[in-house]
């Protein structure tokens, strides 16, 4: 069977998809990560940007994200849910050597989900923090 016939997990509530997203995302399986996403599914990284879709768009994005940071580490802290949508706070973190230090970013993403898959996801983050952190004081 392939991923487009897959049922959908039937248990799958939002706070559970939310966590496995970034579980996927974390242990670099794009695999695991495309089981959880519907066709039709979109994301976007911060409000009012542009919109990746379709699922398979989606996880070639964090394919890209995931290459760029090759030992960051994607932790979830909390969830906030209810049956269709959730609120995911995480850390993204990433050791720099040159540094002697992890550097971190604390954000959240909304997701809305239907019928056990994610159909939505909108990141929310300080961009400019995550700039300073990750890539001004991050070079060497």
């Amino acid at each position: 069977m392939d991923r487009d016939e897959a049922q959908p997990d039937p248990l799958a509530t939002a706070e559970r998809l939310g966590r496995e997203f970034f579980a996927a995302i974390d242990a670099r399986d794009p695999h695991r990560l495309r089981a959880i996403l519907a066709n039709h599914a979109t994301f976007r990284p911060l409000p009012h940007r542009d919109v990746v879709r379709p699922a398979d768009d989606i996880v070639a994005y964090f394919g890209t994200v995931v290459s760029s940071y090759p030992t960051g580490r994607w932790d979830v802290t909390d969830v906030i849910a209810s049956d269709d949508r959730a609120v995911v706070q995480f850390i993204v973190r990433e050791y720099a050597p040159h540094l002697g230090r992890e550097l971190i970013s604390e954000q959240i993403a909304v997701f809305r989900t239907s019928e056990g898959r994610i159909v939505s996801i909108v990141g929310y983050y300080d961009s400019a923090e995550f700039r300073r952190s990750f890539w001004d004081d991050a070079m060497p």
